[in-house]
């Protein structure tokens, strides 16, 4: 059995004595050095961390940027608090179409054509193929050496099928006269006949076309094209058996005209039919 005293002059109480505080106080002076020992580890640990954290370099930051919209805004006197709305971004411009000032009339005169009548009427005839050629028409061999012979002859498909119609046509040039004798049937059956002995057409070829120009003007037409090199119109006229004219229709062709000629100077580089000579002839 185990002792233990209270103090000076106290009784001794033992462990197993039945009072509260037997083995309490009797341990009492053990408790009170392990409560000072952890004190001490304490007091040593937070000693420790505070020499580390001393010893330590500390990591300077960057000074924090300033965001310049973060910045206040100098109001002027007289000036909103409050930025105005930008205004809104204007739509594109709406496409529109060109505003031009061109002149139809191609104004062709005999200057035009070096004052050349013949390469004059030879430029109307060429218009007349053209224009008979967009409308479906053939062009024929029609003239012989030496020019005789018709100014256009043509064969066009009938529509509803079951064969050709011909077309014969006489060209003139602004105010060139016309023979109707030189469009009357005789004339265009011998000149027709004249061809096919030629071998300019194929004999049976000229027979069939004689055979429609004497039944007359069922599938054989004659008509008289003239054009108007100045205005650009072109007037189309019927004519009779015997080369009368007969009702007319006038069309305009100025803009043919003006490129068919427009074609032509490029054509002719030397100009030596329509246009005029080029200044320098170096490249010649």
């Amino acid at each position: 059995m185990c002792r233990s005293y209270l103090g000076w002059g106290a009784k001794p109480v033992a462990c197993n004595s039945s009072s509260i505080f037997g083995c309490a106080i009797e341990n009492f002076p053990l408790i009170i050095a392990g409560l000072a020992l952890v004190a001490v580890i304490l007091v040593l640990f937070r000693l420790a961390l505070a020499l580390r954290d001393r010893g330590r370099t500390p990591v300077s930051s960057p000074p924090p940027t300033e965001n310049p919209s973060n910045r206040p805004r100098v109001v002027g006197p007289g000036q909103p608090l409050q930025p105005s709305p930008a205004p809104p971004t204007p739509p594109p411009p709406k496409p529109t179409p060109l505003q031009l000032k061109i002149q139809d009339a191609p104004k062709l005169t005999l200057e035009s054509f070096r004052r050349d009548a013949e390469a004059q009427g030879d430029f109307g005839e060429l218009l007349t193929a053209l224009k008979l050629a967009a409308d479906g028409w053939k062009q024929l061999p029609s003239k012989m050496l030496g020019g005789r012979g018709i100014d256009g002859l043509f064969v066009r498909e009938l529509r509803d099928g079951g064969g050709f119609e011909a077309l014969a046509a006489a060209t003139k040039t602004n105010s060139e006269p016309y023979q109707p004798a030189s469009m009357s049937d005789a004339k265009l059956a011998a000149d027709i006949g004249e061809l096919g002995a030629g071998d300019a057409i194929a004999k049976p070829i000229a027979d069939e076309l004689v055979r429609a120009l004497r039944q007359g003007p069922s599938f054989f037409r004659k008509e008289l094209w003239r054009h108007d090199l100045a205005s650009g119109l072109s007037t189309i006229t019927e004519l009779g058996r015997d080369g009368a004219k007969g009702r007319s229709v006038t069309r305009s062709s100025a803009r043919l005209m003006s490129a068919l000629y427009l074609s032509l100077t490029q054509f002719d580089r030397n100009a030596v039919y329509v246009g005029s000579q080029p200044i320098d002839q170096s490249d010649i």
